[in-house]
């Protein structure tokens, strides 16, 4: 057992043989790279999947892990990330992922998200996982609804929009913006695709804990100004996660 401490790994994008190697190191999966965490948590923070030369087996293997660890009172969290979002609206162009390739990932994420096997947020430790944050005005936009903010609510409230999202085909929504800087329409991005930058501009100080990928940070960074930890480091360039005990927060760097 592992005291049920939690594991997050920011970006994958392809690269199996770094992910692998956080995966044992962490005590997540054994030299065979089967799930051997007990009931630990991994949560995944998007884009997994482009840019590397392993995507298909990055993506096997976090499905595999998911399935095992769910049997054996572990969970295997995979939060959707712009790159998965773009193949889900169609936009195979963003990928490396072609063609028939591209269409059948596209019904698996979709099948995926509608049974709960991948996420647009997750809350766990007072902490809210999005790939890429959820902006000060989405979050002013959230509290009308639901009146006092928690993590957890606003998880289960981006749950629901992302569900029913992909039920209508209907992606309106502020959390799938994309800002000016990405060449879209909106002064700020939604929760796949804001900058961190804008992410940190768009309140003096996140009301909840967030921590987020996406934006590629030199090294794991905990902003307690802001209230937000960044986790995407780029896989390629070094290979870092967080672990989170109740003890306490630490970042670990495979060498």
């Amino acid at each position: 057992m592992n005291d049920k401490e939690t594991v997050v790994i920011g970006d994958v994008h392809g690269h199996y043989k770094e992910f692998a190697l956080i995966l044992r190191s962490a005590g997540a999966a054994d030299a065979r790279l089967k799930w051997c965490g007990g009931d630990m948590t991994v949560i995944q923070m998007g884009d997994l999947i482009d840019k590397g030369p392993d995507s298909v087996r990055a993506d096997n293997l976090a499905d595999a892990l998911q399935q095992q660890a769910a049997k054996v009172g572990g969970e295997f969290v995979r939060i959707i990330g712009n790159h998965e979002l773009e193949i889900m609206l169609g936009n195979f162009m963003i990928s490396d992922l072609k063609d028939k390739k591209a269409k059948e990932y596209q019904d698996k994420l979709r099948i995926g998200v509608l049974t709960g096997k991948y996420k647009a947020a997750y809350h766990k430790h007072g902490l809210l996982f999005t790939h890429a944050g959820v902006n000060g005005k989405i979050l002013k936009l959230f509290k009308t609804e639901l009146g006092v903010l928690s993590e957890a609510k606003v998880a289960t409230l981006i749950n629901n929009i992302f569900i029913n999202s992909i039920k209508h085909n209907f992606y309106k929504h502020p959390i799938f913006n994309i800002s000016h800087n990405r060449g879209g329409t909106d002064r700020y991005g939604g929760i796949f695709w804001e900058d961190l930058e804008d992410l940190y501009l768009s309140f003096p100080r996140s009301p909840l804990r967030q921590v987020v990928g996406h934006t590629m940070v030199n090294e794991i960074a905990i902003n307690a100004n802001k209230n937000v930890i960044a986790v995407d480091v780029g896989m390629y360039r070094l290979i870092q996660y967080l672990k989170i005990k109740p003890a306490g927060i630490e970042i670990v760097t495979v060498t």
